[in-house]
């Protein structure tokens, strides 16, 4: 790293000015400094469930996809079965559903992310039509913004549609043709800036960072989606027009503002060691897998990275979601690991807790958060924290927390 490091017990700020409303943010969540791996000593407290197993069907939910939070507490939450975006008041009350599947005006053909704007507006990218769709305040068509030149990746990426504080709109993209000849899982991520009528402004390519330890398998567990602890390059969208990125390898990201970057390390950050038992079962996986594919996977390391994903929630905040000591759920069933009886895939008996270092949009830390089992997190303003949490039914609920 360069010299403008940011460490526990220290940080230089290479960023003159740019990140506006910072000060307001970290007010009543900063946390303590600390030299080692912080313990997780914020809890999220349930406070709103949106929901229900057997219920009213605009309460019950199969496969969100997203879920937007305006200023006021409303929440849209992209749902693909059926597939429309449902509007819930702050108090988790229905209120509308708002579009439908068909080809004309208002009308969808895949929905791949949702966002509202600055002006309360909704507007989500149609993946199917190549178009964004936006609705006013109450439900009600309001344009059509069809997106030509740019290269989106398909399938779905998370966090691939987002606007920005200035009411600009972004979608991640290839940044080079997908007919390169390069690999797929090595071609480089950008982010179209679209302005608010639907011309593409420029492109934020996401800076060259080392490859992949090798293609993986995923498994889709209750507490979201998980892997055998891959070293790669990640990056985020922050709501103020810039990008945070960095290689999971180390405990280091980068905060890439226009008026200066500031380089993000954990000093003195010791990587988690996969227990013996968990990386056996992840092999098996592995093995699994391989089988069925016929293809050769990466090999299950011995050490985890130093984190799995981030994001950017609508404050700047950076929430950084490391990796951390599985404990056992159940007895393991040793009997089944050699010889899986055919199209079964092999149990997994552990799993981490989920913990998040959150960092101020200037790179302080401010605090740890532990979630909920079995639960994501996928939006927060101020000390609110709004994701899924799934039940004994792997039925899902949206629910707000609080951070205490």
């Amino acid at each position: 790293m360069g010299d403008s490091r940011l460490s526990w017990g220290m940080f230089v700020l290479a960023l003159a000015s740019g990140l506006t409303g910072v000060a307001a943010v970290l007010e009543g969540f900063r946390g303590p400094d600390a030299d080692a791996l912080q313990p997780c000593e914020s809890e999220l407290n349930e406070e709103m469930r949106i929901g229900s197993l057997g219920g009213p069907a605009e309460y019950s939910f199969s496969d969100i996809n997203s879920i937007a939070v305006s200023q006021s507490g409303a929440v849209y939450v992209d749902d693909a079965h059926p597939p429309t975006i449902r509007e819930f008041d702050p108090d988790g009350r229905f209120v509308r559903s708002i579009g439908r599947e068909g080809e004309g005006p208002g009308e969808f053909r895949s929905i791949a992310g949702v966002s509202v704007l600055p002006d309360g507006k909704v507007a989500f990218w149609d993946r199917g039509a190549r178009r964004i769709t936006v609705y006013r305040t109450d439900g009600e068509f309001d344009e059509t913004l069809r997106i030509e030149g740019v290269n989106p990746p398909y399938p779905f990426a998370e966090r691939s549609f987002l606007t920005d504080v200035e009411g600009d709109y972004y979608l991640r993209i290839f940044v080079e043709p997908a007919s390169s000849g390069r690999d797929l899982a090595a071609m480089r991520y950008g982010y179209a800036r679209i302005s608010p009528d639907g011309t593409v402004l420029d492109t934020l390519a996401v800076p060259e960072a080392p490859g992949t330890s090798g293609q993986s398998i995923v498994i889709h567990t209750r507490a979201g989606d998980r892997n055998p602890f891959l070293e790669e390059a990640l990056d985020a969208l922050s709501p103020f027009g810039y990008l945070v990125a960095g290689f999971n390898g180390a405990y280091e990201f980068s905060i890439l503002d226009p008026a200066g970057t500031i380089q993000v390390e954990r000093e003195g950050f010791q990587p988690v060691e996969v227990k013996t038992g968990e990386r056996a079962e992840w092999r098996a996986r592995v093995a699994h897998a391989e089988r069925r594919s016929g293809g050769s996977l990466a090999e299950v390391p011995r050490r985890k990275p130093a984190y799995r994903d981030l994001w950017v929630d609508s404050d700047g905040r950076i929430w950084v979601h490391r990796y951390a000591e599985a404990v056992r759920r159940d007895e393991p069933i040793p009997e089944l690991w050699p010889e899986v009886l055919e199209g079964t895939e092999p149990p997994m008996t552990w799993e981490e807790p989920t913990l998040y270092d959150v960092f101020g949009a200037d790179g302080r830390l401010l605090r740890c958060v532990r979630v909920p089992a079995d639960s994501e997190v996928m939006a927060s303003r101020g000390s609110l924290v709004w994701g899924i949490s799934r039940g004994d039914l792997d039925e899902e609920y949206v629910v707000r927390w609080r951070i205490e």
